[in-house]
């Protein structure tokens, strides 16, 4: 990008509009009021002829000046006369040179007329007037040149070219006192890049004010400014140029400024619109890069993949952007909020106190005091102190007291055995989204609820859209029966070193140091499977393994497997059942079953001597 080499209008207006001018001028001035560094001076005409009439005519006026003996100026015209008005004209195919010592031509200027009063140096140069200096070309209808105040212009149009720029505006000034150029009546400048052939950079407005000593400019009224890739737009705009002129240090937009940003190609890559109420540009040497500030009311408007698109709104913003890749770096605060969405359709909204898009083009969200960062879309809403989200707008990590609500609504992704009608509450300590392996991973003290019903863990990661899930780390599933009737609630739990949900036969499993807690029992084994009710109503059936210990009361049954059954509200245990009683006395049986409904346990021997005790516990 190369809109910092805005040198070139300045340079422009104050060498067209001024320092060619001028001379040319000061040139035209002398010459035609008789003033010579050799030779007699001109005699001064005051008075204005008699009866308005012109006296003094010359054809084919042709006047050269030598200085040391070589060619320094050579004016000519058809005719020279001084008119009713006591001025001096020269008139018809004027042309003035002014030459250098080695011959070559400084300036040319020509022109239908020029105009003068000897008096007071004020003149006029008018019709077809083309004044041509240092490879710069101004043309226009009229000019005028008041040489004691050092003020050259025209309210009439003039356009202005050279081999790498070209403009026009309705009126120009140079007052060469204050070095200030000025165009008004609306204005456009292009520059071209090195070699010529392209537009690299054009200015563009109402009005156009230049210090030529604080190299400062402002334009007013529909401030514009257009590179390659930059373009920016304002009620007015400011710029300060680089002590050699040759680069713009800074541009301000200010009242409605608008900057839109480009990479190089046809790639949409990086394309980029910031809206404020004043943007700040800080130019680079290096002709890709520029530094952005914005202040009030900021919209910062991004591409940072070519199916994502993302929209910030900010107090304020800071901005790197690289032209030549497409990359930008970017910060906000002052509370902040981003819209995400891409091709697929995933639609994201993140706010926060503040927020970063750096160099991995991961977007960083922060909270501030007593607020937290949020990220929200139709899936889920996540609070945290961080969040961090990737291009994809899908990849997320959010860091420090995550806060997640993953919703309800038809096709939406299922929570292990966690009921569809209703959303589901996680916490944790972090949060990471990984939608290569269709994955959500909470660790660090994880609780996930939905009404009644929770489950604790130190890592709980929800797989696919089924609802597969697995934790460990002291892993607690509490499962609620809702009243019915006369019933009351009951609430089953579950718990062990590690667990895992498999939604295809709806089958739960704990294993390593598994128990089971119900109102009437309690189970311990190696592993526990339970069958959940649906939209997790409770526990539909349970099976156990290893080491199986079921206490009930002051009773304790052992076995190598156990089965329970909602809908009998029977715990059986098989395989060398033994029931130990409060005196220490044990029963051994084929089967041995807690009756939770009777508050009975049944020892069954199923040999020869077939046999059932009953024991009320």
């Amino acid at each position: 990008m190369r809109a910092q080499k805005a040198s070139t209008p300045v340079k422009l207006a104050a060498l067209a509009a001024g320092a060619v001018l001028v001379v040319l001028a000061v040139v035209v001035g002398g010459r035609l009021a008789g003033k010579r560094d050799e030779g007699p001076p001109a005699t001064t005409l005051v008075k204005p002829p008699p009866e308005d009439r012109v006296v003094d005519v010359k054809e084919q006026v042709r006047h050269r000046e030598f200085k040391e003996g070589k060619l320094v100026a050579d004016i000519r015209g058809d005719t020279f006369f001084r008119g009713p008005d006591g001025r001096n004209h020269l008139k018809g195919a004027v042309e003035i040179t002014n030459l250098g010592q080695g011959g070559e031509v400084l300036s040319k200027l020509t022109a239908d007329e020029v105009v003068y009063d000897p008096a007071t140096l004020l003149f006029n140069i008018s019709g077809r007037v083309r004044v041509e200096s240092g490879g710069v070309i101004l043309e226009g209808g009229s000019f005028e040149y008041d040489k004691p105040n050092g003020l050259f212009g025209t309210k009439a149009g003039g356009g202005f070219s050279s081999k790498t720029m070209r403009g026009h505006s309705a009126g120009i000034s140079y007052d060469e006192r204050a070095d200030e150029v000025r165009l008004g009546g609306g204005f456009r400048v292009e520059v071209a890049t090195k070699g010529g052939t392209d537009r690299a950079l054009a200015i563009s407005g109402d009005s156009f004010v230049y210090e030529g000593r604080e190299l400062r400019g402002r334009v007013q009224g529909r401030a514009a400014l257009e590179g390659d890739e930059f373009r920016g737009a304002a009620a007015a705009a400011s710029f300060v140029a680089s002590q050699d002129e040759l680069f713009l240090e800074s541009a301000v937009f200010e009242g409605a400024a608008k900057v839109v940003l480009s990479g190089k190609g046809s790639s949409s890559k990086g394309i980029g619109e910031i809206r404020a109420d004043r943007i700040a540009v800080s130019f680079a040497r290096d002709p890709s890069g520029l530094s952005i500030e914005t202040s009030g009311g900021s919209r910062l408007s991004f591409r940072p993949a070519a199916d994502t698109a993302e929209t910030v709104l900010a107090p304020a913003a800071r901005l790197s952007f690289f032209s030549d890749i497409g990359y930008f770096t970017w910060s906000a605060s002052g509370g902040i909020r981003a819209e995400i969405t891409t091709a697929g359709g995933l639609s994201r909204t993140l706010e926060g106190e503040e927020a970063i898009f750096d160099g991995a083009r991961t977007l960083e969200v922060s909270g501030g005091p007593g607020r937290a960062a949020v990220a929200d879309s139709a899936e889920a809403r996540i609070e945290a102190s961080k969040i961090l989200v990737a291009p994809d707008a899908e990849s997320l990590l959010a860091a420090g007291g995550v806060v997640c609500v993953l919703k309800r609504g038809e096709g939406r992704r299922r929570v292990a055995f966690f009921s569809l009608e209703e959303d589901v509450a996680v916490s944790s300590e972090r949060l990471e989204v990984r939608p290569e392996i269709s994955s959500s991973f909470f660790t660090g003290n994880v609780l996930v609820s939905q009404g009644a019903n929770t489950l604790r863990a130190d890592e709980v990661e929800i797989s696919g859209d089924a609802g597969r899930m697995r934790g460990k780390g002291g892993v607690l599933v509490t499962l609620t029966e809702a009243a019915a009737g006369a019933t009351a609630s009951r609430r089953i739990e579950l718990g062990g070193e590690e667990m895992a949900y498999r939604p295809v036969d709806r089958t739960l499993t704990l294993t390593g140091k598994s128990f089971v807690r119900m109102p009437e029992a309690r189970l311990e084994a190696g592993t526990v499977s339970a069958v959940p009710g649906r939209e997790g109503e409770g526990v539909e059936s349970l099976s156990a393994a290893m080491g199986v210990a079921v206490s009930k009361g002051s009773y304790v049954g052992r076995s190598e497997a156990a089965i329970y059954q909602a809908a009998t509200e029977r715990i059986t245990l098989t395989g060398k059942p033994v029931l130990t009683d409060p005196e220490g006395g044990s029963i051994r049986g084929d089967r041995l079953t807690f009756d939770l409904a009777d508050d009975k346990i049944l020892v069954e021997n199923e040999g020869q001597g077939r046999s059932t005790t009953v024991i009320k516990s």
